[in-house]
């Protein structure tokens, strides 16, 4: 009930303040390279996270942009852990007084709930502008800033990073115990897999459901190996139920793997960081996990400079699915209408810059993933070349499988849920949370 409360309250107070928004929409000219900025200020929420990789090349993005532009300074809020920056954006989103300029997001049903908001800044007359702007981005991520299914025309943000979700392996640990890579085609051949690394003392994964992203993606990769792509928008329809039997399938693939100690032996004293960290040093057979882990700094490992660790497809359920993966667009940018004119162009304006080819050609050659921008840099290290060649086969992707859902809540409500299978939920227990937790919201 205060759940319901509160959801009718910012309602009502974003309604409120409808009346003196300026969109970017209503302006005479979208020259926003041409214009005078005098002391703006915009303020970009991100994920960004210093101690990675990445880190310091958005940080370069950012101080090139304002030494171009002097009269704009841009500040950020990056908030690294997802569920944390999740909170966050829904905060600042629900009160004009707070919301941000610029937002990094995945699409779907929560971007959908700005833009039915017109909050987002709709790019289209920019792209007309500047028409060779559009022409810098690829498929990749064409679905995180076009949200036609929701009954809007047009292009919302622009996309930036991409990822496919894969399995990452040991050379030397699946040779030393007479596993061939070749052979992990399907999921019952992973898990055979796994049976064979348990009973010679080996531990196969340890996934760092601290961060509950990590079964959240292992229960959108499922469900593409086992149903298609298609299964996105049939959950987020209600067409197929989380408390049916087709998910309840999922959640016990899930289940057995974990209730066999393969999945991980501390699933929630670990995080995603020290998972990563358990593989790069050699402690497990196997990672799940996106592509940025190909760009992510692995200088000085013995493992990467001898290159024993390889990429190979996520393996499937059924066979007619095995093309179909978790992916698509990593990051999409959108431009917020604060109600300041001038805010909105120095956002654009941003978001033009960030997509630049010098721009994204420095980014790619410092962190080498898949871009849903083009660029003409060659710096991609082995294992992201590998990744490639499993991207170039990949026929459908859909990110995570929440966020074609209307309901804004959906990605935190199924990933509590599926944290419980740590904790010894059954897959009855799962999908009745789920909806549980839907009801709460209705």
């Amino acid at each position: 009930m205060k759940k319901k409360l509160l959801a009718a309250m910012l309602t009502l107070a974003m309604t409120a303040s409808m009346g003196t928004m300026v969109y970017a929409e209503d302006a005479a000219d979208y020259d926003v390279e041409n214009r005078e900025y005098n002391d703006v200020t915009i303020t970009v929420h991100t994920r960004w996270d210093e101690a990675d990789t990445s880190g310091p090349l958005y940080k370069a993005i950012v101080e090139g942009f304002m030494e171009k532009y002097p009269g704009i300074t841009v500040e950020t809020i990056a908030i690294p852990t997802e569920s944390e920056w999740l909170n966050s954006e829904a905060v600042l989103m629900s009160d004009p007084a707070s919301m941000p300029n610029v937002i990094v997001e995945y699409g779907g049903s929560r971007v959908a709930g700005y833009v039915e908001q017109d909050l987002i800044v709709k790019m289209d007359p920019y792209f007309e502008q500047y028409p060779d702007w559009p022409d810098r981005f690829n498929a990749l991520g064409a679905s995180m800033v076009d949200f036609s299914n929701y009954g809007y025309e047009g292009t919302y943000g622009v996309p930036f990073t991409a990822y496919e979700v894969m399995l990452f392996y040991n050379e030397d640990i699946l040779n030393e115990n007479g596993i061939d890579p070749a052979s992990l085609q399907t999921w019952d051949d992973l898990m055979a897999a796994c049976e064979t690394l348990k009973a010679n003392g080996v531990q196969p994964f340890e996934m760092g459901e601290k961060d509950d992203y990590r079964f959240g993606h292992l229960h959108s990769a499922l469900n593409y190996k086992t149903y298609g792509c298609d299964m996105a928008e049939k959950l987020g329809s209600r067409e197929v139920l989380y408390d049916g039997e087709e998910q309840k399938a999922v959640y016990q693939m899930i289940i057995d793997a974990a209730d066999k100690g393969y999945l991980g032996s501390n699933l929630l004293g670990i995080d995603d960081g020290q998972e990563r960290s358990l593989f790069n040093t050699g402690k497990t057979a196997f990672l799940f996990m996106g592509t940025w882990f190909c760009a992510e700094d692995h200088t000085g490992l013995e493992l990467f400079d001898n290159q024993k660790i390889h990429a190979l497809r996520m393996p499937y359920v059924n066979e007619e699915y095995k093309y179909h993966d978790m992916g698509g667009g990593n990051e999409a940018y959108y431009a917020i209408n604060t109600g300041d004119a001038d805010e909105v162009a120095a956002s654009v304006l941003f978001l033009k810059y960030l997509t630049s080819e010098e721009v994204c050609n420095t980014f790619a050659a410092g962190y080498p993933a898949p871009m849903s921008v083009n660029v003409t840099t060659d710096a991609g290290n082995y294992l992201s070349q590998e990744a490639a060649a499993v991207i170039a086969e990949t026929t459908d992707v859909r990110g995570d499988i929440e966020n074609y859902d209307t309901a804004t809540h959906m990605i935190n409500t199924v990933r509590q849920a599926l944290q419980g299978i740590a904790m010894g939920s059954s897959a009855d227990e799962v999908g009745q949370t789920i909806v549980d937790l839907i009801a709460e919201y209705e």
